[in-house]
């Protein structure tokens, strides 16, 4: 085993903790690493990402279950509304330009950013917990759409599930997370056997990625009872938003040099 990406193991914790206290999705900040720092073709990068935060959420999903901080029939009934979505985007992940995809993914995160960062300043959190099942029906437009850009892009189902949950069912933030997170992880599972018989994930740095990602996966859930939600909003916003100009940029340039 080459242990040349083993520094993928602290960044890894650090992700994960970031991603599980915040109802984010770990690839939104793995899959840039993967492709613009080691230079992995995007394809690659996001299969990776996703592998790798497939193991994060799963752990932070676990953590939250067992702090009952889950809604569950509204979780499970995204889970499998978003099913769809995925196996179509896991296809159009295999035959869409890599640089498109990058325009796509920039648009797509910079726009989440800024109603995440608009909604912290504004202190615009959810106030409700154990919502009935048939909240869902207005909603029932946003897992397929969140699953096809998670699959193609790597970022989409935390990212477009916790603001439904949290905006419009008006569901407590921390639970909306969690909720969030569940959803996350157990589609995760569905898209990294997709891409694992695509042959697309990248072992060696999984392998130290992954393993950081359980540890972080823990601490995030736990520390988020204590971090003010705030605070966790805007820094995650922040981060996100500069990936997202930087992925436009890119794809501006592509177009540019088409």
């Amino acid at each position: 085993m080459s242990f040349e990406y083993w520094y993928m193991f602290p960044v890894a914790i650090v992700i994960a903790i970031l991603a599980n206290s915040s109802g984010f999705s770990g690839g939104v900040l793995f899959q840039p690493i993967y492709n613009l720092i080691l230079h992995i073709p995007i394809q690659n990068a996001v299969a990776t990402g996703i592998a790798t935060e497939t193991i994060g959420m799963t752990s932070g999903a676990l953590r939250y279950l067992w702090y009952r901080m889950v809604e569950l029939p509204i979780g499970f009934t995204m889970i499998m509304l978003a099913i769809p979505g995925i196996v179509l985007g896991n296809h159009a992940l295999l035959v869409i330009d890599g640089d498109f995809l990058k325009l796509t993914l920039g648009i797509i995160i910079m726009g989440i950013a800024t109603m995440q960062l608009y909604n912290a300043l504004r202190r615009h959190f959810g106030t409700r917990e154990n919502i009935p099942i048939e909240e869902i029906y207005g909603y029932m437009w946003a897992p397929p759409i969140s699953g096809f850009f998670s699959a193609t892009t790597g970022t989409g189902i935390a990212e477009i599930s916790q603001p439904v949950l949290e905006k419009g069912m008006n569901i407590k933030t921390r639970r909306a997370n969690a909720t969030a997170i569940l959803i996350e992880a157990t589609l995760d599972w569905i898209i990294t056997i997709l891409n694992l018989h695509a042959g697309l994930i990248k072992w060696e740095i999984w392998i130290f990625a992954g393993t950081g990602v359980v540890i972080g996966g823990q601490i995030g859930p736990y520390i988020s009872r204590y971090l003010p939600e705030r605070l966790i909003k805007i820094v995650f916003s922040i981060a996100i938003f500069i990936i997202g100009v930087f992925y436009i940029f890119k794809g501006i340039m592509w177009i540019i040099s088409a």
